[in-house]
């Protein structure tokens, strides 16, 4: 957890800012400081080190700030332990980022649709769930690397450690979730992605599956040891959990776009923390629950937990801003939408980088086009990888289907000499042949 952010400057606006204020429309330097704070949505520990404009202090612009951000605030239902209310900022950064989330990710983007092929599709799908699956329990402690997890789930074998069972918990929760989409959000359901997530994970078994009673002291801290969020009273769960669910659940005035609204169940949930463990992964599974039932079917291929694992510092310090400067939330909804940004940016490079192999790898196996888009697949991986391993459960949980199509895939390849095959105990293991690149790449392009 980061530090605790030092306190920004309290106060009205006096005088000199309201002299500020009048001169504002005239004075582009100030204007251009103002502009850039929103962009970035600066907190006072970055705010204050910008070169202010001849005349005004960075304590007086500040205070002009807060006030152009409370003139286009918009409230929330989320209250924090002081009965405060959660407001934002609508501001232009987050209008662009929710233009592009729409037109990539939304319902009325089923054309781009094309660029990910009918027969790859489920793949693509596997393979970001999987990820999704890494880094959100990474961000929780699980101690595993991504290679070795992603092994785990390919071959099916049981976790082995508490990290992979954070893990397959994760995989299996994010997986089942898409079975979810025509019920609505409540607290048993809550429990159940909890539940599900935690379970074999925790120290004390008996917090899986339960919220947090008030013999459940939660205080968090930062790495000196101040305490940088104390949730609500477990005694106020009831009411809070209440309110939350009928807030997801619902979808009346006023507009809330769905976007923004995700992002707010995700830093409520966080907020009240109402279990003793397993609140961020829970609160990332509702947001992909949330998006995928509105509409964002793209949601599916998209892992924000991988982005957010390398901001981690970022995410945590997005969260103790919104915390601690009057409850303004748009600092998370800031950071959040540009990590959404990010990660389908990468999503689409990662589409393009598959087509564009799948094209090469139809080129040069040119000499056999009996192979289907699985074997061909395998193959892309296998002559990249002289030490890659396959099983028939692997290739089974790669492109989920049957275990007897997996087998006749991998069968086949190795009679047809690509793959060489023996046995561990009673299952097949299946490696690259020696030679399969020559194998591979037809006689008149072979470099």
């Amino acid at each position: 957890m980061v530090r605790k952010p030092e306190p920004a400057p309290k106060g009205k606006l006096g005088a000199d800012a309201l002299e500020g204020l009048n001169k504002v429309t005239e004075l582009g330097a100030t204007m251009e400081v103002l502009q850039r704070a929103n962009r970035d949505y600066l907190y006072w520990d970055r705010f204050k080190h910008l070169p202010m404009p001849e005349g005004f202090t960075a304590e007086v612009v500040w205070f002009l700030l807060k006030f152009m951000r409370r003139l286009s605030s918009k409230p929330t239902p989320i209250a924090d332990v002081h009965g405060q209310s959660f407001w934002y900022s609508l501001t232009d950064e987050l209008q662009r980022c929710l233009m592009v989330v729409d037109q990539q990710a939304g319902g009325a983007v089923g054309a781009s649709a094309s660029s990910i092929p009918p027969n790859t599709r489920e793949r693509y799908l596997l393979s970001n769930l999987m990820e999704e699956a890494i880094a959100s329990s990474q961000l929780e402690g699980a101690a595993t690397t991504r290679q070795v997890a992603k092994d785990m789930l390919r071959s099916g074998r049981r976790p082995q450690s508490r990290g992979e069972r954070m893990v397959f918990n994760n995989y299996r929760t994010i997986s089942w979730i898409r079975e979810l989409l025509d019920r609505p959000v409540t607290p048993e359901l809550l429990l159940r992605i909890q539940e599900s997530m935690t379970e074999g994970t925790l120290r004390d078994e008996s917090e899986s599956g339960r919220y947090r009673t008030s013999d459940d002291e939660i205080i968090i801290g930062d790495d000196r040891g101040q305490v940088v969020h104390v949730p609500p009273r477990a005694r106020d769960l009831p009411t809070e959990l209440e309110r939350f669910c009928a807030y997801a659940n619902e979808d009346g005035d006023p507009f809330v776009h769905p976007v923004i609204k995700a992002v707010l169940l995700h830093f409520w949930l966080a907020y009240i923390h109402p279990f003793c463990d397993g609140n961020g992964r829970t609160a990332r599974a509702l947001f992909y629950l949330y998006m995928i039932k509105h509409g964002y079917w793209l949601f599916e291929y998209v892992s924000i937990s991988s982005v957010i694992l390398h901001k981690r510092s970022q995410y945590e310090r997005a969260f103790l801003y919104s915390e601690t400067d009057d409850a303004d939330v748009t600092y998370f909804l800031t950071f959040h939408l540009r990590a959404i940004e990010t990660a389908l940016g990468q999503l689409w490079e990662y589409i393009d980088e598959k087509n564009r192999e799948d094209a090469g790898l139809r080129a040069r196996l040119t000499r056999d086009q009996g192979l289907n888009h699985r074997q061909r697949a395998l193959l892309g991986r296998a002559s990249e990888d002289a030490n890659a391993t396959f099983t028939i459960e692997s290739h089974r949980a790669s492109h989920n289907v049957a275990y007897a199509t997996a087998r006749s895939d991998l069968m086949e390849l190795a009679g047809k000499g690509y793959l060489d095959s023996r046995r561990d105990g009673r299952a097949y293991v299946f490696s690259p042949a020696s030679d399969i690149r020559t194998k591979l790449v037809p006689p008149t392009t072979r470099e």
